[in-house]
């Protein structure tokens, strides 16, 4: 009797065992699969999620931070190498890059400021195989975001035009500045501006004369490039009705340059702002005084919701902070308290993780569907719910650099 009760015991505690541990696997493996995946750990799972899709978009919420730009570049890797993705698109004048580039000129002069970074440079240089780098904006580039700034680029086909014809060169000086200026004042400056007007068509004329085809291929394609865009872009715009104008020719044109880069056998990271990938930018509410000053509540088009039209298949990838320590890029000593309240999307997640991850909303209801508070630079205010504007988002709890 004794030794029948200790071999059923026995067989009890061993049934027991087996189910306690398959319960405690199922949990663990639930709770890694179905709320969010670790950015230094979970690599695979997250590359296998975005590399099923021909384009991935990358937001971010800040576009001065080193450490965030290292997390995309660890994602845009591995995905390079393990899913072909060979284009990378960079929110940078197609204008400037192109001619830096074709040039042979230093390529951190030629390219938006948030991407003259150390991690960055391997696209830029042409060493990170097989991903190529390529420009998806119209906007033009100037140094510091002075007008006034004369950069190598425009000195250098200055000299190129002065060889067959000084007026003509001095009058390509003229409109490049005209540009900037206009475009700093509308867009930098908040001034009623109205349309970019001109007296005559500067890059036209020097298109028409016999010895555009003896310029450098840079110059003659800086030229043409900057009256296209002028002419499909800039022209559009009128200042004297704040920025919504600017924004949805903005997201049409970037839209638009990505699409004619690609062909049918490519795969595609774009590398933008997270207000220009929304999906629904029209549900989402505005709060900031700035924001609501540039009339960015009146805007109806997203970059995200273009390529989401396309025939390609889009993976839109959010990418939000919580605390910083330092924005690495800026010039002066900034930094943004840790969100804590759960009505913000930052704050939501932080009560929850205190680690850097990546949420896939098709799978995980980590988060919950509703309307949250989230934040540009750690300060800057709007509201959305994140399900509606993203297929997924990356959460960085605390930015040091």
């Amino acid at each position: 009797m004794k030794k029948g009760f200790l071999k059923g015991m026995s067989t009890l505690l061993i049934t027991t065992s087996i189910l306690v541990g398959c319960d405690s696997d199922a949990k663990e493996s639930s709770e890694n699969s179905a709320d969010y995946y670790e950015l230094d750990n979970d690599t695979e799972d997250i590359g296998n999620i975005l590399g099923e899709h021909d384009i991935v978009i990358l937001g971010e919420s800040t576009h001065w931070s080193s450490e965030v730009a290292k997390q995309k570049t660890d994602i845009i890797d591995y995905l390079a190498e393990e899913h072909d993705f060979n284009l990378l698109f960079l929110e940078t004048g197609d204008s400037e890059f192109n001619y830096y580039q074709e040039s042979g000129l230093s390529m951190q002069d030629g390219v938006a400021t948030q991407y003259r970074q150390e991690s960055i440079k391997k696209y830029l240089d042409g060493t990170k195989q097989p991903i190529k780098a390529l420009p998806m904006d119209w906007t033009p580039g100037f140094s510091g975001n002075r007008a006034s700034s004369v950069s190598i680029l425009e000195q250098n086909i200055v000299d190129e035009i002065s060889e067959y014809d000084s007026e003509l060169a001095e009058a390509f000086k003229r409109s490049e500045f005209a540009l900037r200026n206009w475009f700093s004042k509308g867009l930098l400056q908040g001034q009623k501006v109205g349309h970019f007007e001109r007296s005559e068509n500067v890059y036209e004329n020097i298109r028409n004369r016999p010895f555009f085809k003896e310029l450098t291929p840079a110059a003659q394609n800086y030229i043409v490039s900057r009256q296209e865009n002028i002419e499909q872009y800039y022209s559009k715009i009128n200042f004297d009705e704040g920025l919504s104008e600017y924004y949805d020719y903005r997201e049409i044109g970037m839209a638009e340059k990505v699409l004619e880069q690609m062909t049918k056998d490519d795969k595609a990271i774009v590398w933008v702002a997270n207000g220009h990938s929304n999906y629904d930018v029209a549900s989402i509410e505005y709060t900031n005084e700035v924001f609501v000053e540039q009339k960015r509540n009146e805007r109806v088009e997203s970059l995200g919701a273009l390529l989401r039209e396309s025939d390609y298949s889009v993976y839109n990838t959010g990418l939000f902070h919580n605390e910083a320590e330092n924005y690495e890029l800026l010039p002066e000593d900034y930094a943004t308290p840790r969100k804590e309240k759960d009505e913000t999307l930052e704050g939501y997640i932080g009560n929850r993780v205190q680690k850097d991850i990546f949420i896939d909303f098709a799978t995980s209801d980590f988060v919950e569907e509703r309307r949250y508070t989230v934040f540009w630079e750690g300060f800057y205010d709007s509201k959305m719910v994140p399900q509606e504007q993203f297929d997924g988002l990356i959460y960085i709890d605390h930015i040091k650099e």
